[in-house]
């Protein structure tokens, strides 16, 4: 899909549909009279007998095939201004794009600054119109069998072609394209951290992994180095191999870097958990949802399709991202529980539960990023069910070593509508963890297991390193569609960490 701002003095093709937003107990958008003088009578008419009252999601639409703008014009209920936020545009923003798509339409044409009002700015409203239609039309359906060629061609003839921003100002602020181009390059992030996420197990080893991390990297332009299981031993990442050495399947560290030549106003490390698959190892996990252990890779894939984006944005930044890629598998060599480990920055762990495993492939990860000399870290992992069971899919745990960089992550998750709430990490928890044969245990008890999980990976930060821990475990993935992401992987984080880099500053 193509987003294009368009002026009324500007020629305009016909669209298929011509979309206005209205608020309720408001006046209809004056411009539309102008653009459609039948269609706001009659708008006005149901409004007066109250066959249309703008209730968020409602509709009203007529149709004539003799349309100047549109063949079918349709007003969007926006319920009351003052609770008018940017969620609530967003869920708008869906709405338009499907009911494009039922009704096979092109081109799209939307009214914009009717759609602007309460907590949603003119400059917010483009990049929302420009980002989320793609979201919301996303589907993973590459391994259904198609009956027919004519079938998949409809479905394709059915995706909207062209989204037409109309806007009443004679002269178009250049900034505005400027936000429709990064809007764009962060739903294709989402999207490809999505198809990554979806890609069954079967498919999406590590070594796939790291193959798709190398294709993204050639096709960005972006330095891409893959270390494999011999250079793993030599290097003593005890964490990752031990995590592996169930699978068939070498583990692998995937390491992308961007913009190397802005080294000098400091180095940012992403760090992504990439666990392709997740049996629980030894210490198994219950059959039920285990189909959805694939998704134990989100950090991984939400790291390698956000370092896509920075280079699309071409921002001024020295990025590596960081995403050890393992399967946690029950074959003929797994990691027992009891086993002790020497990680790759020398410390101990003796591995109480092998389910607990994303914590020691991340520590090893954590602890090789001090060859960057990194500014900050920031890593993101499906890391605790404990996290999904106290915040659900609403928000992302938030933990780390550094307020002014937990301030901006917060900032940033709000901004991008993608929520942090901040856990202590304070340092009672850390006894939890101390081991009696080791240095550390690889979990603390049933009790704080979100925060004794980060107490771990804070263990293998570089030392005065500001450092941040997502736990994305709740919002990884949708149980069933909602208004931008059907059931499946959401590419949570991408957004998060783009809005995050876009305006970073040391």
């Amino acid at each position: 899909m193509k987003t294009v701002l368009a002026s009324l003095s500007d020629k305009r093709p016909t669209a298929d549909i011509l979309v206005a937003g209205f608020f309720q107990k408001e006046k209809l958008h004056p411009k539309l009279a102008s653009l459609d003088q039948p269609f706001f009578k009659l708008a006005n008419l149901a409004l007066e007998n109250k066959r249309f009252e703008g209730k968020f999601s409602q509709t009203f639409s007529s149709y004539h095939p003799e349309n100047q703008e549109a063949s079918e014009v349709i007003l969007l209920g926006l319920g009351q201004k003052k609770n008018y936020k940017k969620l609530c545009f967003r869920k708008a923003s869906a709405q338009i794009a499907q009911l494009g798509k039922a009704r096979k339409a092109k081109r799209i044409r939307i009214l914009l600054e009717s759609f602007v009002g309460g907590g949603v700015t003119l400059s917010e409203a483009v990049s929302i119109l420009s980002e989320v239609p793609s979201l919301a039309l996303y589907e993973f359906d590459k391994y259904k069998t198609k009956k027919k060629d004519e079938d998949s061609k409809e479905k394709k003839s059915a995706r909207p072609e062209i989204i037409e921003l109309l806007l009443t100002q004679n002269k178009i602020p250049a900034a505005l394209n400027a936000q429709i181009e990064t809007a764009h390059a962060v739903a294709e992030g989402i999207n490809v951290a999505r198809d990554l996420i979806n890609e069954p197990a079967n498919v999406m080893n590590p070594q796939k992994l790291a193959g798709e991390a190398k294709e993204l990297a050639k096709k960005k332009k972006i330095r891409c180095e893959i270390i494999g299981e011999p250079e793993l031993r030599r290097l003593k990442m005890g964490g990752i191999l031990a995590v592996n050495q169930g699978s068939r399947t070498p583990a692998a560290l995937i390491v992308l870097e961007y913009g190397e030549r802005f080294k000098r106003n400091g180095t940012i490390c992403l760090v992504g958990k990439g666990v392709t698959f997740d049996t629980g190892g030894i210490s198994i996990k219950p059959a039920k949802d285990m189909e959805k252990m694939k998704y134990d890779m989100s950090g991984a894939a939400t790291v390698i399709a956000t370092l896509g984006v920075i280079a699309d944005l071409k921002l001024p930044l020295h990025v590596v991202g960081l995403a050890p890629a393992v399967e946690n598998m029950v074959a003929e060599n797994p990691q027992r529980p009891g086993d002790i480990i020497r990680m790759y920055n020398g410390k101990s762990v003796e591995v109480l539960n092998t389910d607990a495993e994303g914590r020691l492939i991340l520590a090893d990860a954590l602890a090789y990023s001090a060859k960057y000399k990194p500014s900050a870290i920031i890593d993101l992992a499906t890391l605790t069910g404990m996290c999904a069971y106290t915040f659900g899919d609403k928000a992302i745990g938030l933990m780390g070593n550094d307020e002014k960089l937990l301030a901006k992550v917060k900032k940033a998750g709000a901004a991008a509508g993608e929520r942090c709430w901040e856990l202590p990490l304070w340092e009672e928890y850390g006894e939890q963890i101390k081991g009696h044969h080791s240095d550390l245990y690889n979990i603390g008890g049933p009790y704080g297991g979100t925060i004794t999980a980060a107490m771990f990976l804070k263990e293998f930060v570089p030392e005065k390193t500001p450092w941040a821990h997502l736990d994305i475990a709740g919002t990884a993935w949708a149980d069933s569609s909602r208004y931008d992401c059907v059931k499946g992987a959401t590419g949570v984080g991408v957004r998060l960490l783009a809005e995050l880099l876009s305006h970073w500053k040391k």
